[in-house]
């Protein structure tokens, strides 16, 4: 591997071009010549026999399409914000494709796939306002959704850090953003970190002004006080859902059932994460052990507390 291309996040669909000092293209309807910057430019192999062809370099296509295509599965790449800066002054319509997607993903009640695509949008919206406290809003919330959706439980560590590093960001522009201190404290919660959670929430009280609201944090103020130091963090409970969703699904359901079982029996997780999800999924690795009374009280937990839940309806039905 070159040096060109020692940073490349994917050499087998991309290569790296430096472009020569003063190198132009030409980009708009009236085609208007404008410099590249002296970076390394991904360019998309597909291209490359085009590249051969033409001496002077990739054409404007192969430029644009590289670096959006490039940013869009890596924007956090090294250069990232040149890649969003060269989108934005060369390639707008790949931004505008963006912003789109992101406003129709919005609408819709979308799979966590979907979900995804539309954080990484705003991660490259946001290079290019930085301080933008909607985009942050979002990101951070985004994350915080995605990382507590049951199905995603298997990458909820990574999600939340992904969150608490958009709402820290969020506070170094406003240290007194109520959402943000809410959120971060949901989040130290998660991590067994109480005494920063408490610190966050002791906050928020002192600059809250809606009386249904205060009494919320203070609810969850006194729980926090309460818990004091758990003996183990949430987080690691959310981590094991996670594994027995795998275990599930390599057929292995002995195990799977005794880790639920472990915390179906644990009082501290049954009072912030207990949810019909969890029910069910009890539910069903005891109909795969063949202990259908245990199954059915599971299920019918899930359907108590939510009666809509399709998945706990089918299962109950099927014993």
């Amino acid at each position: 591997m070159t040096d060109l291309n020692r940073n490349n996040l994917d050499p087998q669909h991309f290569v790296f071009w430096m472009p020569p000092e003063g190198h132009v293209i030409h980009v708009g309807a009236d085609q208007q010549a404008m410099p590249l910057p002296q970076i390394p430019l991904p360019i998309k192999i597909a291209a490359m026999d085009r590249l051969e062809i033409a001496e002077e370099g990739p054409d404007n296509n192969a430029v644009g399409e590289g670096g959006y295509d490039y940013l869009r599965q890596y924007p956090e790449c090294l250069n990232n914000t040149e890649y969003a800066e060269l989108l934005r002054d060369g390639y707008a319509h790949f931004l505008a494709d963006m912003a789109a997607h992101v406003v129709m993903l919005d609408k819709k009640d979308v799979e966590p796939a979907y979900t995804f695509r539309k954080l990484t949008y705003l991660k490259i919206l946001r290079l290019l306002e930085p301080e933008n406290a909607g985009l942050l809003w979002q990101l951070a919330q985004g994350f915080y959704d995605l990382g507590l959706t049951f199905t995603e439980l298997h990458q909820v560590r990574r999600n939340l850090l992904d969150s608490m590093r958009f709402g820290q960001n969020l506070l170094k522009l406003n240290i007194d953003d109520p959402a943000a201190l809410n959120l971060l404290s949901e989040i130290d919660i998660l991590f067994g970190d109480y005494p920063t959670a408490i610190t966050r929430l002791t906050k928020l009280l002192e600059i809250m002004t809606d009386e249904p609201a205060k009494t919320h944090v203070k609810a969850r103020l006194e729980t926090c006080i309460e818990v004091g130091f758990p003996d183990h963090p949430l987080m690691d409970d959310l981590e094991c859902i996670g594994d027995v969703m795998q275990l599930y699904a390599a057929k292995d359901y002995l195990l799977a059932t005794e880790l639920l079982e472990r915390l179906e029996e644990d009082t501290y997780f049954l009072s912030e994460l207990k949810s019909a999800d969890f029910l069910c999924l009890l539910g069903m690795c005891r109909i795969k052990t063949g202990d259908c009374a245990g199954a059915f009280d599971a299920l019918s937990q899930a359907l108590e507390m939510e009666p809509d839940h399709k998945q706990a309806r089918e299962m109950i039905d099927s014993i």
